[in-house]
């Protein structure tokens, strides 16, 4: 299981793969389950995003993305924490280097760490930011979803029905905006009102109950 920082109002969950550091003998190439910020403490709204595979951000050294949910979180005057998630922990800033078939030990661990943090959160908005890097590899909608064929838990079953889906946009191949299309003055809309009425029936059919 990963090692998980908590200090200064961050909360850093990762691990080091020996296989990976094997594989390409780069730091980059580390597992990152969990990583965000509580930056107020007199509010109790939590955003939390789901994005595709960490790149090589860390707490206080944030990559582009991660400044966009930063910059939202703080801007909008509602959330006193944000955490960014991910449908696989492979760190990879180049998402072609995600590994071609799942390693479900980083699954199964990134389900536990995801299930952790949910647990001292009672309600949040979740911000769907996968983009079209959902399709980039064909078991990625597995580990978000689930398939029970192939015995796999999906990180949306974790969610429940406190948590509140939102999206900014969607894509033209019917996939929530990543973090880095959104504007300076935008703001998150559930996801039947930007049109992603699929994918809001899909997540509600797969959430706890």
């Amino acid at each position: 299981m990963g090692k998980k920082i908590v200090k200064g109002g961050w909360v850093y969950d990762y691990d080091i793969s020996a296989e990976y550091r094997r594989k390409y003998d780069c730091e980059l190439t580390d597992v990152r389950y969990v990583l965000g910020e509580q930056f107020d403490t007199d509010k109790r709204n939590v955003l939390i995003c789901i994005g595709i595979n960490p790149s090589m951000a860390m707490p206080n050294f944030l990559d582009p993305t991660l400044r966009r949910v930063q910059d939202y979180a703080k801007r909008s005057g509602e959330y006193g924490a944000w955490y960014m998630l991910n449908v696989y922990s492979q760190r990879a800033t180049n998402p072609d280097d995600m590994d071609i078939d799942p390693n479900m030990e980083i699954h199964r661990n990134n389900l536990i760490a995801i299930k952790n943090l949910l647990s001292e959160i009672k309600e949040a908005d979740v911000w769907c930011a996968w983009g079209n890097l959902i399709g980039k590899r064909k078991y990625l909608y597995d580990l978000l979803f689930g398939n029970k064929e192939k015995d796999i838990d999906g990180i949306i079953s974790l969610f429940n029905a406190n948590y509140h889906f939102k999206a900014y946009g969607a894509t033209t191949k019917g996939n929530p905006k990543h973090p880095l299309l959104i504007g300076e003055k935008a703001e998150l809309s559930s996801l039947d009102e930007i049109g992603l009425k699929e994918l809001s029936d899909r997540i509600i059919n797969n959430i706890k109950k």
